[in-house]
């Protein structure tokens, strides 16, 4: 079977080869014959055939007696838009999109994230060559910068919260929902939310802060919300449950990390009625009491709650009451990850003592400072770090190693870890939004424009997260005890690029549109999404 494809030369000009498979005999495998018929002209988008195809079909006709073959009137990518399109609609992204933006502005937001999607790396404005390449809801009158900067400058808070409250719907009260922060440098200007904090990329930029809302079983990204770059996790808390109760989230699972631990947040979500599982700091009062008192009973064959050649997870549970209402304090140690933790201690302790002597102080480390180590300045040595050795060697032994968690909801121990350990595949997502949003860094004016394009990044975040889970729960061979998955084959842009070469070649006149024999790898993505040709 033969196709028109297009390849891009570095002059800038778009070159088309009519490709056509077939056998060879000698070394018994197929092989591919690329013929150049011409190059598209880049205002219309249609073929200029070069002399040489003229004359090659111009020969056939007088062999054949036949009409010349039909004029090609576009060549398209759809491969990547079969997709997409499947996903989009098994996602019911359109019918929340429409809750909150008329149908015009909706089409526009789809084709930016389809765009997203399979282009992360890109650039808003290379979005206009992309549509006019591939199958999509704007292929017809692909959007060019200027119509893109008006998109971004007309979505309104009121739009995208609306978009949410009908998208948390997908959510079920029996899954866990995981909530984390993370900050996003930024070069932008005239924006409110910038402020400079604790950059959790060492980068000395203002910065904005993302909360992002997932869901665990379903690994949907739900809602995110940006704040003000300096504000940090345990004081960003109130603002998020209050927002969650105005959309109608009410009865919610909350699973968090210990940076949103204070008794003030653990009363606030009591009282939203809101269930929660979170890490305790040790160096907290109620817990450091907990693993005192349970250190010699802790390792007990009737604490074991994971055994394997590696390692031995021990835990014991303690009953607690905040504002009348119950909590589980859960506290465990691992024998083998203690050893390991051990040495992680040391080398922090001597990172402080660097930090001391060469007076590079860490803000978040000040505490570790006064209690592991005592600076004395005189006039004639300077500074002098002294190490509390007795005061290293008690935490060490008595803290290092173990740890908590406090829940609502879970009252085994086992349950409770388990759960928690499930929330490290939807952190991820946080560094594939960051790194979808302009290369981490937002180079957009003002706080509307910002929001709009975070906004377009989440739609694409959905997709391209549901695609990973898809491929992340479909075993290659279901008869296998243990079978791999697909994701062990194919990630993500790995799809897409396996996808681009699948096009569809429109003719002018009444012919049918034509596709190329799928790749083997074309084929097996087909079957794991379920898609029609």
């Amino acid at each position: 079977m033969s196709s028109i494809v297009f390849q891009h030369h570095s002059n800038g000009t778009d070159y088309a080869y009519m490709s056509s498979s077939y056998w060879d005999a000698k070394k018994k495998a197929p092989r591919t014959r690329m013929i150049c018929i011409g190059k598209k002209d880049p205002r219309t988008g249609e073929i200029v055939y070069n002399k040489r195809w003229k004359e090659l079909q111009a020969k056939k006709e007088q062999r054949t007696g036949t009409d010349a073959p039909p004029a090609v009137s576009s060549t398209l990518s759809v491969g990547p838009s079969i997709l997409l399109d499947a996903v989009t609609k098994r996602l019911g992204m359109k019918r929340s999109l429409l809750k909150g933006f008329d149908a015009e502005t909706t089409s526009q937001l789809l084709a930016l994230a389809w765009f997203f999607a399979s282009s992360p790396a890109q650039r808003a404005y290379l979005a206009e060559g992309w549509m006019e390449s591939h199958r999509c809801p704007h292929h017809q009158s692909p959007l060019t910068s200027p119509r893109i900067t008006q998109l971004l400058q007309s979505i309104s808070r009121d739009q995208i919260l609306t978009f949410f409250k009908s998208w948390l719907r997908r959510s079920t009260e029996k899954e866990y929902l995981c909530f984390d922060i993370s900050s996003v440098s930024s070069y932008g200007t005239h924006n409110p939310y910038e402020e400079y904090g604790y950059n959790r990329d060492g980068e000395s930029l203002p910065q904005i802060n993302i909360a992002l809302l997932s869901g665990m079983d379903s690994q949907i990204p739900f809602y995110y919300e940006i704040l003000p770059g300096s504000l940090h996790d345990v004081s960003s808390l109130s603002t998020f449950v209050a927002m969650l109760c105005k959309l109608g989230m009410k009865k919610v699972s909350l699973m968090m990390d210990k940076g949103f631990y204070s008794q003030k947040n653990l009363s606030l979500l009591l009282e939203g009625d809101m269930h929660f599982t979170l890490p305790v700091p040790k160096n907290v009062a109620r817990v450091k009491k907990y693993i005192d008192q349970d250190r010699d009973d802790l390792e007990l064959p009737q604490n074991i709650l994971f055994s394997d050649e590696r390692s031995t997870v021990y835990g014991i549970t303690h009953r607690a009451k905040l504002d009348g209402r119950r909590l589980y304090y859960h506290v465990y140690t691992d024998t083998a990850m203690r050893i390991e933790h051990v040495a992680k201690f040391n080398c922090y302790v001597l990172e402080l003592s660097r930090e001391l002597e060469s007076r590079e102080l860490v803000e978040a480390h000040a505490e570790d400072y006064s209690l592991f180590f005592t600076v004395k300045e005189t006039p004639v040595r300077g500074r002098k770090v002294i190490w509390k050795n007795d005061v290293i060697k008690s935490y060490r032994d008595r803290y290092v190693g173990y740890w908590a968690l406090v829940t609502s909801c879970e009252a085994d121990a086992r349950t409770a870890l388990m759960q928690y350990r499930r929330r490290d595949s939807v952190e991820k997502q946080f560094d594939n939004l960051k790194n979808m949003i302009d290369g981490n860094r937002l180079r957009t004016k003002g706080s509307v424009s910002n929001e709009s394009i975070v906004f377009i990044r989440f739609l694409s975040l959905i997709i391209t997260e549901h695609i990973r889970k898809v491929l992340r729960d479909t075993p290659i061979d279901a008869e296998q005890k243990n079978p791999k998955t697909w994701i062990s084959r194919y990630t993500v842009p790995e799809v897409f690029n396996r996808l681009e070469s699948y096009t569809e070649v429109v003719f002018k006149n009444t012919y049918k549109p034509i596709h190329p024999e799928k790749t083997k790898a074309q084929r097996q993505i087909f079957e794991i999404f379920e898609l029609d040709s």
